[in-house]
């Protein structure tokens, strides 16, 4: 007798079809790879910051090929109103949680500033802060940080003087985490790349718009929906 009494239901009359998932477009700074990479997991408690009734604390650091995750975690004795706690905003609040890193070669970012993916390689740090989850007294920030630093001093500097927190910096071993790196594992190798190779829409677009010739009308590429 079988514990699941239910048999199988019968298929859609006009069944949607399947996605697939396809290859790793290999663009490490525009968010962490989960679909395709298990990161290594470093534990890493330590304290970031804390007043008398708030604490900032680093718990682990998910390390990806070329990008890391900082899993940073608040703890209140109070109610902690509104999440998430940190955003990036146009017009930064200063008196807000505030997190930044500080590379040992002088590149910095910070949430100060929106944080948008480009197609692009950037030429300085990323920092994005992911959406979080906890309760009135906790929550934990996922805190997107590419690239790898190199072996050295990686400082993560927090601040939020709304609650007592004054600007704090804290030394992270950069060679322990370029290390934990090769530890990341691909998922689905061999996986086939999406159609255009992962470019984006609008670069294709106005591809074909420059081989079609000056001679047809004019469109606007479309925006791409994602990176």
């Amino acid at each position: 007798m079988s514990f699941f009494t239910d048999g199988p239901r019968e298929r859609p009359l006009f069944p949607v079809r399947e996605r697939e998932l396809f290859g790793y477009e290999g663009r490490p700074w525009t968010g962490p790879p989960a679909d395709h990479i298990v990161p290594a997991l470093v534990p890493w408690p330590t304290p970031l910051g804390r007043s008398e009734r708030t604490i900032v604390a680093l718990r682990a650091v998910e390390v990806w090929p070329e990008a890391m995750t900082l899993r940073i975690a608040v703890y209140s004795r109070d109610r902690m109103d509104g999440a998430p706690l940190v955003g990036h905003r146009r017009i930064p609040d200063y008196n807000s949680l505030l997190i930044g890193v500080l590379f040992p070669d002088g590149g910095r970012a910070s949430s100060e500033t929106v944080s948008v993916p480009s197609a692009g390689e950037p030429h300085e740090p990323v920092l994005r802060v992911e959406d979080g989850g906890g309760s009135e007294f906790h929550y934990e920030h996922p805190v997107f940080v590419w690239p790898l630093p190199s072996a050295g001093p990686l400082k993560v500097i927090v601040q939020w003087l709304d609650r007592g927190i004054p600007e704090t910096h804290t030394k992270l071993d950069g060679g322990r985490l370029r290390a934990a790196a090769l530890e990341a594992g691909e998922l689905w190798p061999g996986l086939p790349r999406r159609p255009g190779n992962g470019v984006a829409i609008r670069q294709i677009a106005a591809e074909v718009h420059e081989a079609s010739g000056p001679g047809l009308p004019q469109r606007q590429p479309r925006r791409a929906t994602g990176e």
